[in-house]
Order: C-alpha cells, then structure tokens, then sequence
C-alpha cells in the first residue's frame, strides 16, 4: 500500500493539481498524490472533480487518500478543488483554535470537542462558562483577527513539541506531529488546512450557548459565514421593527408589550370559552341519561368543563371526546349514579385513540395521539348502557 501525497498540507491554497491513479478500491480512486483534504480532525472533507468528474466524500485508509466518484477516472488525472468549500472551511477551523485559545485565557476552559457543521460550528468547553467571558472571549478572538498576526505551519519531533507553549497535550503518533501556531497566541497540533494569516479568518461571531452541569457547548460561525448570519440578523430585526412600529432601540419593550396583550386575550378566551361550555353542557344535559358527543377541534379543557356540567344534573352520564392537537376522551357520571365505576370502561375505551389517562369512578380523562374518537365513544358508550340497562 503506497503512501498519498498530501499536498494539501503542502500548499492549502492549492486549488488544481495533476496526478495519477494507483489504486481503484470498492469506494473510489486512490492517486499518487492529492490537494483534496480527507474527512478528519472535526473537519470534513474537500469536494471537486477528478477529470471532470464529481468526488462526493475523501477519505483516509491508513496512508492512502480514497477519492468516491460519481463516475469511472483512471490514468492521469487533473484535480480541482471546489474552493469555495475549502475557503469556508479554513476560516471555521482557524477561528475555532482562535477562539479555544481565547476561552483558555479567559475562562481557563479548555475544548475537548470540535464540530464543523453545514451551517454552524460548535466548540465543548470543559466548564460552565459565564456570558460575560464568552462576550470577553469573542472580543479577544476579533482582536487577533484584526491584527492579522501570522499562521505557521511545522513539523517537530515528540521531544521538541514539549518545549512549545502547546494549548493542550499532543496526541501520541509515530513520526512528527504537524503544529499550527498564530504569532504570540495559539499553538496547537493539528492536521487540517488552515490561512496564511488570522485576517483571513474573517468575523468570529458566537451564535448561540448551551451550558450542561461542568460543561458548556458554544455555537459559532465565521467569516462569509457570519456575514451571512449578520444579513440574516438585519434582516429579521427590520420585520419585527416594521410589524411591532418600533424602533430598534424600542422593540424589546414592545415585544413584551404584545406578549401582556396576548396572555391578556388568551386569558379572556379562555374564561369566555368555560362559559359557554357550562352553558353547553346544560344544553346536553337536557337530552337525556347518556349524552354522547365529539367536539371538532376542542381541547381537554374544553370537553373536561362540559362533562362536569352535564354530571351536575342527576342521573347523568357524560361521554365526550375531543380532537384539538391531540384526541381526548372524558367520562363523568353524576353523583346518584353509585355503582357506576367509570374507570374500567375508560381504561378499555381509551385504547382506541391509543391513549392513556385516569381518575375516579365518577370522572376519568385522557388523551392520545389516535383519531378514531368515534370508536373511543361507541366503546364507552355501550358499556355504559349495558351497566345502566338504558
């Protein structure tokens, strides 16, 4: 098994390069030597063509680089990198060792985790880290990007790589380990592609945090990335500002008056909505002993408030369900109707709406994601007369 060349480690801004096949495997191709960078390191791999012809992912078995195509390449080839996919992947990567380095200094938290995404990239942080030093850190991360400091790229043995101010230990391998350093600030040990200098980083942007018990998980993107972050941004702040007639500095406030006016309606609708089931709940009480009904669209509260009606007129038995955004079924019997227990009727009538739920022998409730309502009732309902003889 011959070893790949990589000339991507070589010359990352490399966009076309020739070679030669060596190799077919069940996969793809492998060639004497490639610019295409293989999945590895939290970072994916480069796309392109080889003669034309589309390489859809890049992967590493043991020193060779396997290149899967859409479609036949053999001979000599001529390899094109899609650059745009390796630019946006430089900046994400370089910005991530900016950033790790800023946390260290700021927080002292150290990254165990790298993940670049279609979208977004995140960073696992062995501690919980407060919003002041995430802010702290962003700002420290731009700084170094504003300066335009240098990235170098070497070679060292184990022995020498110890001497070197090193963010964290280095993994053991045999041979030399590939160190990536930015003038006076990070150094790291890593095998991805990476800018001549930290301006070409771009804008470090964090987008979002989660924080778990000892740890926190930060979410960024960076250059064009964070361009198009900060567009998307703008634009939705401009809608919100011209739907809610404030001005940017105002919208906060405004964003919470409409919320007071919405829980203000809602509570409003609410009550008028109990109303009007009492009200219909005498209605069917009127109809006779067992009043069966489906109610479109409604909710358990909802059919819950009309079965309690109807169960305070005496010799009443209320079998109602409901389809809101899931089914529900209520059974409630008024309180002369003793011997009456409702539970075992509910328990077997629910499993139609493939449901669950209980109570007391007077009144059971439930829900469940099934829409056969209709069987639900016609299950509780012939129990139920057969128990009353009606």
């Amino acid at each position: 098994m011959a070893m790949t060349e990589r000339l991507y480690h070589l010359d990352p801004y490399l966009k076309e390069f020739s070679a030669r096949v060596v190799r077919k495997t069940g996969q793809g191709v492998v060639l004497d030597r490639t610019a295409f960078y293989p999945t590895g390191g939290g970072q994916p791999c480069d796309f392109g063509t080889l003669n034309g012809v589309d390489v859809t992912d890049v992967v590493e078995e043991g020193e060779e680089v396997v290149h899967v195509t859409t479609g036949a390449v053999d001979g000599e080839v001529r390899g094109v990198i899609d650059w745009d996919r390796r630019r946006d992947h430089m900046q994400q990567h370089h910005g991530q060792h900016m950033l790790s380095e800023a946390f260290v200094r700021v927080a002292e938290a150290q990254t165990g985790s790298f993940h670049l995404g279609a979208e977004g990239c995140t960073i696992d942080l062995d501690k919980e880290v407060a919003a002041l030093d995430v802010e702290r850190a962003e700002t420290l991360a731009n700084m170094v990007v504003c300066e335009n400091r240098r990235v170098q790229v070497g070679y060292y043995g184990m022995e020498e790589a110890k001497g070197l101010p090193l963010r964290k230990p280095p993994p053991a391998v045999v041979g030399r380990l590939r160190i990536v350093t930015v003038d006076g600030f990070d150094c790291q040990a890593c095998c991805g592609t990476h800018p001549r200098t930290t301006g070409e980083v771009g804008v470090i942007m964090v987008t979002g945090l989660e924080r778990q018990k000892g740890a926190t998980r930060v979410h960024f993107v960076c250059g064009f990335r964070a361009l198009r972050e900060a567009r998307e941004n703008a634009r939705v702040l401009r809608a919100l500002t011209g739907k809610l007639s404030a001005g940017r500095g105002e919208i906060e406030k405004a964003l919470d008056r409409a919320q007071e006016d919405f829980a203000d309606t809602r509570r409003r609708l609410v009550a008028a909505e109990k109303k009007l089931a009492e009200h219909l709940g005498k209605e069917l009480a009127a109809r006779g002993t067992v009043v069966v009904e489906a109610f479109e669209g409604k909710d358990l509260e909802y059919v819950r408030a009309v079965a309690t009606q109807v169960a305070a007129v005496p010799g009443r038995v209320a079998i109602l369900a409901g389809t809101g955004e899931s089914s529900c079924l209520v059974l409630s019997r008024s309180q002369d109707l003793g011997t009456l227990d409702l539970r075992p009727i509910f328990k077997d009538a629910i499993q139609a709406i493939q449901g669950k739920g209980g109570g007391t022998p007077h009144f059971v409730q439930g829900g469940g994601p099934g829409k056969d309502v209709r069987a639900a009732l016609k299950a509780a309902e012939d129990r139920i007369r057969a128990n009353l003889g009606a």
